[in-house]
């Protein structure tokens, strides 16, 4: 585990899923994917680390002592392993998703940090989750696997958990709102896998395969759901082609 408070804990073999054949077809978070996970996100999100940083910063600088911090769709708990190592103070780190594959990388990655931190793993769906007494939310490429109308049910969950003053870190993958934007934003997006190492091959087969469970909103679509939650004081931290984050105060 690396001891520099920038650097991400990524534990996973070389995402080579799609290089031979379309599966696993729909996209799912199952065994096969957590086990290439850290790779294939570091590798498929632009400004990924960067998004996990910033995540940090704006978490201690909004986090409220005896409050708990929510990684929602926590994956292999890349986020909450950073902000364990950045936090000084002992803090709750809740991680949830829906995949125990995935919460199980988090619990092997996190198992030094117990010791400082009480640490919480909750395998279930975060609509079922609670957020209270939570001063920061974090949602990190989890929304938009939901139905709408789930998202919407879970942001205005999440701003009645938290407390006043806390805050929302979302990222999401997003969709330009004008047609010739969107197919130069898409160009660019493989261009940037393709430098990364996927072939075009790969990238039609993960495309063919998140079409199906991955609906994407416009910017304005997802600043509109975050204002019928609740959240009135909304801003976008960083976007780079299809991707943004947003942050959102209580």
């Amino acid at each position: 585990m690396s001891t520099d408070p920038n650097r991400l804990y990524l534990l996973s073999d070389k995402d080579d899923l799609y290089a031979n054949g379309p599966w696993p077809k729909p996209f799912e978070f199952n065994a096969e994917v957590a086990r290439v996970f850290d790779d294939m996100v570091s590798r498929s999100v632009p400004l990924y680390r960067e998004v996990m940083v910033a995540a940090a910063q704006w978490t201690r600088a909004y986090y409220q002592s005896g409050t708990a911090i929510v990684d929602v769709g926590c994956s292999t708990g890349t986020f909450l392993e950073l902000m364990g190592r950045i936090l000084t103070e002992s803090a709750t780190l809740i991680g949830i998703d829906n995949s125990a594959h995935m919460l199980e990388k988090a619990a092997e990655k996190l198992a030094p940090l117990t010791t400082q931190h009480q640490v919480q793993w909750l395998c279930q769906d975060a609509i079922h989750s609670s957020f209270e007494q939570s001063s920061v939310v974090v949602m990190n490429y989890t929304l938009q696997f939901l139905s709408l109308g789930d998202r919407q049910k879970l942001l205005t969950h999440a701003y009645e958990g938290l407390v006043p003053g806390g805050l929302l870190f979302l990222s999401e993958k997003v969709r330009s709102a004008i047609p010739q934007f969107q197919e130069t934003i898409t160009r660019h997006y493989e261009a940037f896998k393709e430098h990364n190492g996927y072939a075009q091959s790969e990238i039609e087969r993960k495309k063919e395969a998140l079409e199906q469970v991955l609906t994407p909103l416009t910017v304005d679509e997802q600043f509109d759901m975050l204002g019928q939650a609740g959240f009135m004081q909304i801003d976008t931290l960083i976007k780079m082609h299809n991707f943004t984050t947003f942050v959102a105060l209580k």
